[in-house]
């Protein structure tokens, strides 16, 4: 099971078991295939390749944020709201909500040959706690196959509060 917080916050715990790659490269324990900004305390992000060469070098990652919330973004939605509402240059993503409920949405982006975008394919979870709000992001420079997909889905879904 892998965890996130920020500082003295809730904990954001997902069983990373649920994709193969993923596991493999937490296991495996190669420092230039994560990497982690905790600079600003109240917006820690982590970043791992699945596939590529480093974290700065990636087809596929999954991105983890722990924020607390500020302003306009209280909330999951709100924080899906403003993902979503963000303009990737010369594109036009399509967006679809996967699954929501009381403190938590999960959506997915596509933004198809779109060379502005960070990557193709993004599958997000956002999870609301009374002090943080999570983001788990799959990120995907092409379109994931189904199994892979199936996976991620999976650890998604397996996102819960400590």
């Amino acid at each position: 099971m892998a965890v996130a917080a920020p500082a003295s916050a809730e904990k954001l715990t997902f069983d990373h078991r649920n994709h193969p790659g993923l596991k493999a490269v937490l296991d495996g324990g190669d420092p230039g295939m994560i990497d982690f900004d905790a600079s600003n305390p109240r917006y820690v992000v982590d970043l791992i390749a699945v596939k590529g060469r480093s974290a700065r070098d990636w087809t596929e990652a999954l991105e983890i944020i722990a924020r607390t919330p500020t302003g306009k973004i209280r909330t999951a939605r709100d924080w899906a709201a403003e993902i979503q509402g963000g303009a990737v240059a010369g594109c036009n993503p399509a967006v679809t909500t996967l699954a929501e409920d009381a403190i938590s949405i999960t959506f997915e982006r596509l933004a198809p040959a779109c060379p502005a975008a960070r990557a193709e394919t993004m599958i997000t979870r956002i999870v609301q706690g009374k002090r943080s709000l999570f983001l788990l992001s799959v990120l995907v420079k092409g379109v994931p196959d189904a199994g892979s997909r199936q996976q991620w889905l999976a650890l998604l879904e397996s996102a819960h509060l400590d």
